[in-house]
């Protein structure tokens, strides 16, 4: 059995901690709200997306608005995308374009003469 004096000293511990806890949150809350908020379920920035296929930023925001894939802007100013239709319009638009032999530049109608690394997603 314990103490009356040992219980007690365990319970102000124990607030202690939830207090700390509670402030952390607060916190963290208040940090992602200043950088734009949560990203919603099923939504993964651009810039994300746009290194994982070896296209420029400014590239995978032209093939999201003309393959008519959503773009959300975030309070930051950052854009989200949903990720499997964006996928999918990458793969579809990087896998039709176009390269001239010995050349570094691609060609798609639909984002013009652009720049890849890595190669052709699969």
């Amino acid at each position: 059995m314990i103490s009356n004096v040992k219980f007690n000293e365990l319970e102000k511990r124990v607030d202690l901690l939830v207090e700390k806890v509670v402030s952390l949150e607060l916190q963290v809350k208040s940090l992602t709200d200043s950088q734009g908020g949560e990203i919603p379920p099923g939504m993964s920035p651009i810039t994300t997306l746009a290194a994982e296929f070896g296209i420029s930023t400014k590239k995978a925001e032209e093939l999201a608005k003309n393959s008519g894939v959503m773009l959300l802007r975030l309070k930051s100013g950052a854009y989200v995308v949903p990720d499997e239709k964006f996928r999918e319009a990458a793969r579809l638009v990087l896998r039709g374009a176009k390269r001239k032999y010995g050349s570094a530049y691609w060609y798609h109608p639909l984002i013009g003469k652009f720049q890849m690394s890595g190669g052709i997603p699969r």
